[in-house]
């Protein structure tokens, strides 16, 4: 019978993003959908990753439909520290008491603040091997909160080399000799060394960026065009007596897309000599490309060159059926970046070659309260017999509460009387209040002029200076009424022509004066002008900056003048107050 429950896994990869919805029939899984989102610029500019994974899983899980599905997803295996670990003989319920132990000694963070798991690699013998993943807690619970935030529900996380080995172990049940899968990613490049039930993975810090950044410094383009470039055109120059690409341009590429790639070939040997060396392990038969770097031209002859192993294309459906939805030519070509998600997808269903297994905080506090749930549902009848017990007793203590709020109730009717008394005369007192701002404000407006003309006077460091003109203005237009005019405070306004737009008028303090023969010349007009707009008539903050348009005084031409004119022009901050 199908089994119609829908499997969804993701992979996060440094550079691409990508997702599949699988389902069951028997024991063989079916591909439904499946989609990749591609992230931009350079994978190993960390700054950037972040928001652009949030956005390229909500684009996914808007495109495969995911909302609210649980999911299971891999993060790059750059990210998490890993390391095989042999054991000495030791009884089996010690393992993982010794296993904590060689965490301790082997992860190069305090142990409390990762989050790690183990899987046993191999028995056979006296000694037991494990391999050891760990990853910072921060790290992991950040990208568990880019999933979370594209609407989606965590069911596990898996490593993506552990996962592709259970893809491969999917996949290829046939092959029994050494293997070697060389997944080429953005960022790093994912060495799974596969021997019977035996595995063994490495991480490379080379990757399809590497050849990227290589292609940029070459040509001197951005990261993005040198991207487009190794796309479009780019593909491993061969070696030995090949005609070269009759395009000078794109053999030229062709040449830095190879060099990257020894560079990676020596790593990739220095890597297969330590696992024959140092793992005990026997040299591959056998090499499989997967990933993204895979569909790069020519990278599988490159590799069978240099390594002198059989090298082919690794496809991660090999052992999956296709829904009738699914295009199968464009399968095959997505096939080698599948393995990750195929192997997501056998975690859901349990019986995996290897189950290691990383737990975000938020994940690891769900299963545990899910654990604690039975407890919490006795714990639950017990509240409710209590509750019980509790409402009787209740029941007659409120006939109790009862006659007391009764009396309570009388007692505040009497109150409620003299609060309505002490209401009235807060009212009064308002009024009061309000009156005596009245008069304070008639008192300043009368005294204002007197005010001022002792500010002006209180401001004079000296008698060098004498006042001839104090005026007030409006607009820049004097408003003291002249000999025989009619006075400023009778004018009748003139209503401004329509749609001209109403400004607030601009009232200043217009004095003029004389200054007599000093040693320091028109300084001291300028000294009292800024001694004036510090005071709270005037608002002329920026003086300092203004002062020439504050103030102008004459510098003397004579020889011996007595005494030269000066002008200070200062805004007031309220209108002058004249006594109607």
């Amino acid at each position: 019978m199908a089994d119609t429950k829908n499997i969804a896994v993701l992979n996060l990869g440094s550079q691409r993003v990508s997702g599949a919805l699988f389902g069951k029939v028997g024991g063989d899984l079916v591909l439904k959908r499946y989609e990749f989102v591609d992230l931009s610029g350079d994978p190993s500019v960390d700054v950037s990753r972040a928001p652009q994974l949030r956005v390229a899983l909500q684009e996914l899980a808007e495109k495969l439909r995911l909302s609210k599905q649980s999911v299971w997803y891999s993060v790059a295996g750059h990210v998490v520290f890993t390391r095989f670990v042999k054991l000495p003989p030791v009884q089996p319920d010690k393992v993982d008491q010794i296993v904590e132990f060689e965490a301790r000694q082997n992860v190069p963070f305090p142990i409390n603040e990762v989050i790690w798991d183990y899987e046993t690699v191999a028995s056979d013998g006296p000694e037991t091997e494990v391999v050891l993943v760990a990853m910072k807690a921060d790290s992991l619970n950040e990208f568990n909160d880019q999933v979370v935030d594209a609407g989606l529900v965590t069911s596990g996380v898996d490593l993506a080399p552990m996962a592709l080995y259970n893809g491969f172990r999917y996949n290829y049940p046939d092959v029994q000799e050494s293997v070697v899968l060389i997944d080429l990613g953005a960022r790093s490049t994912n060495l799974v060394f596969v021997e019977g039930d035996r595995f063994f993975t490495r991480n490379i810090l080379v990757g399809g960026a590497a050849i990227t950044n290589a292609i940029a410094k070459e040509f001197g383009v951005g990261f993005g065009d040198a991207e487009q470039q190794k796309v479009a055109n780019g593909f491993v120059a061969l070696g030995g007596a090949v005609e070269s690409h009759p395009d000078a341009a794109v053999a030229a590429l062709s040449k830095v897309i190879r060099n990257s790639m020894t560079r990676l070939h020596g790593e990739v040997v220095r890597t297969i000599n330590y696992y024959r060396s140092q793992q005990g392990g026997n040299p591959p038969q056998r090499i499989f490309l997967c990933g993204g770097g895979a569909a790069l031209g020519y990278a599988a002859d490159f590799f069978q060159e240099k390594l002198k192993l059989p090298v082919e294309i690794f496809d991660g459906l090999r052992g999956v059926q296709l829904d009738r939805g699914i295009d199968s030519a464009e399968a095959a070509q997505a096939a080698p970046s599948m393995g990750e998600l195929v192997g997501l997808a056998l975690r859901s269903s349990g019986g995996c070659p290897c189950e290691v297994e990383l737990v975000p905080d938020a994940l690891a506090s769900s299963r545990d309260a899910k654990r604690r749930m039975p407890a919490l549902v006795m714990a639950g009848l017990c509240l409710w017999g209590a509750l019980g017990t509790g409402i009787a007793y209740f029941k007659r203590a409120d006939a109790a509460v009862q006659s007391k709020v009764q009396a309570m109730a009388s007692e505040q009717a009497s109150l409620k009387g003299i609060a309505d008394d002490l209401t009235a005369l807060d009212t009064q007192l308002e009024e009061s209040k309000g009156q005596a701002a009245q008069l304070e404000a008639a008192v300043n407006g009368r005294s204002w002029w007197v005010r001022l003309l002792t500010e002006l006077n209180g401001r004079m460091e000296n008698d060098l200076l004498w006042l001839t003109l104090v005026e007030p203005t409006k607009d820049g237009k004097s408003i003291t009424p002249m000999l025989g005019a009619i006075s400023a405070t009778t004018e009748t306004p003139v209503a401004p022509p329509p749609g001209t737009p109403v400004t607030e008028p601009v009232y200043a303090l217009h004095i003029s004066g004389l200054y007599r023969k000093n040693a320091e010349g028109e300084q001291i007009v300028y000294r009292y002008a800024s001694a004036l707009a510090q005071s709270e008539f005037f608002d002329a903050k920026d003086f300092e900056t203004k002062r020439n348009e504050y103030v102008s005084a004459e510098v003397a031409v004579d020889e011996d003048p007595y005494a030269s004119r000066f002008d200070i022009k200062l805004p007031l901050r309220q209108p002058p107050q004249f006594k109607k």
